[in-house]
Formats: structure tokens, sequence, C-alpha cells
């Protein structure tokens, strides 16, 4: 598959490497801007600290990647590696870029580079992810060549009433 061309990106002062666990005060940052948690489900700072805690300690097994932006951290994607034999060919990922660099291609990279760690060095087959059914970063996930290939209608619930939906993509690689 071509890999999708996007726009506005300049590779100047930008690189890609495995996160470290300092890199979980950008995270918990980016999950506190403003309007970012309507598209995750965590609730508060009490369970925005325990994602961030989950997510971080995926560095460990170096499968977690941070895009850095003249010097800044601006972005994370993780692989969820699976503990068992049985489904360790396949895997999902989770991805945050911080607000200040969204729309200017590191999503790309970020899940380029994640794509290239999971068949290489974990012999990933097949990548997946979960997403709110509303969230525009669904156009960059199929533009990568995620598929829908699922939906639950009412996965999380924000007030009485009011359910959010989701949608599982897949890829294989």
């Amino acid at each position: 598959m071509d890999q999708p061309k996007e726009e506005n990106f300049n590779l100047e002062n930008f690189e890609i490497r495995y996160t470290e666990m300092g890199d979980g005060k950008y995270l918990k940052e980016w999950l506190q801007e403003p309007g970012v948690l309507r598209w995750f489900p965590m609730y508060d700072d009490v369970e925005i600290d325990d994602a961030v805690q989950r997510w971080i300690g995926f560095a460990r097994y170096k499968c977690s990647l941070t895009a850095v932006l003249n010097g800044v951290p601006c972005g994370i994607v993780t692989l969820y590696l699976q503990p068992y034999r049985k489904l360790a060919h396949q895997c999902e990922f989770g991805i945050i870029v911080g607000n200040d660099c969204r729309g200017k291609g590191i999503g790309g990279e970020l899940i380029k580079n994640a794509i290239h760690l999971a068949k290489n060095y974990f012999n990933i087959e097949l990548l997946h992810l979960q997403v709110y059914a509303e969230n525009p970063a669904m156009r960059l996930y199929s533009r990568w060549g995620f598929k829908e290939f699922g939906r639950q209608t009412h996965w999380i619930k924000e007030a009485p009433g009011d359910y959010r939906g989701r949608v599982f993509m897949e890829r294989f690689i």
C-alpha cells in the first residue's frame, strides 16, 4: 500500500524516538487540553493519571514512540502488545498528538513508524484500534489503510441517556 502524503510537514527539528517514562507529563497535559477528553474514556484527573501510567508503562518494552518537535514531545503512539502467544500476531495501538501540533502530519509520521516497529520488531501482522464514532481522526486512520470492522453504539455514557459509540478499525501489515 502506498503511504499517504501528509501536508505541511517539515522534518527540520523533528524526530521520533522511543518513549521515555518522563514523557508521561506531556501525555497528561495533552489529555487535559480543553475538549480532548471528548475523544477518550477518562473522566477526571484520577482516571487521566491511571491512563498515563498504563500508557507510558509500555515504554519499558520499547513498543511506544514519541514524536519530538523542536526538542519538545508533541505526540505518542503505543503498541499494546499481547502477553499471550496465540494473540501475539496482533495488537491494538493508541495515539495522541498535542493540540498545537495537530494537522501537521505528525500523526501520520507516528502511524508510519508504529507500523514499521510492529511489523519489523514485534512480528505483528494485524494492527487495530478503537475510536469514537464522531472522531475526525478516523480520516487519518482510513488514509493509512485501516478499515472499519465493527461498531458499538452505547460504549461511553456521558450522562443519563447520552451515549457515545465507538468504531473498531484494523489493518493487516
